[in-house]
């Protein structure tokens, strides 16, 4: 199980990704159910970057009356660029975010 996401300026600036199919499916083999929350539930995975270096990864529903699905992580600009298409994979016991 993987979760793709293909990177825009505002992602990276504002640090707010809307949570794809591809996240969504991710987060659930994870036990994180985005159905299953309520607008300002949130949830941190601990990950890594390809590199090594250690990360946070959220996933929350936004606190608002739509509830929007997102995911943000921690440094993300340090390590891609707008146009990248980054993955998110279970590795040896760890979630692994490369691009």
């Amino acid at each position: 199980m993987e979760a793709q996401i293909r990177l825009t300026p505002t992602m990276l600036d504002k640090a707010i990704i809307d949570a794809n199919t591809s996240v969504r499916e991710f987060a659930l083999s994870q036990g994180v159910d985005f159905a299953a929350m309520v607008s300002g539930d949130r949830h941190q995975l601990d990950a890594f970057f390809a590199n090594g270096s250690e990360t946070v990864i959220n996933l929350y529903r936004t606190n608002n009356a739509r509830a929007d699905r997102r995911i943000s992580i921690k440094d993300i600009k340090k390590h891609f660029n707008a146009g990248d298409t980054l993955t998110i994979k279970f590795i040896n016991n760890q979630i692994l975010i490369k691009g």
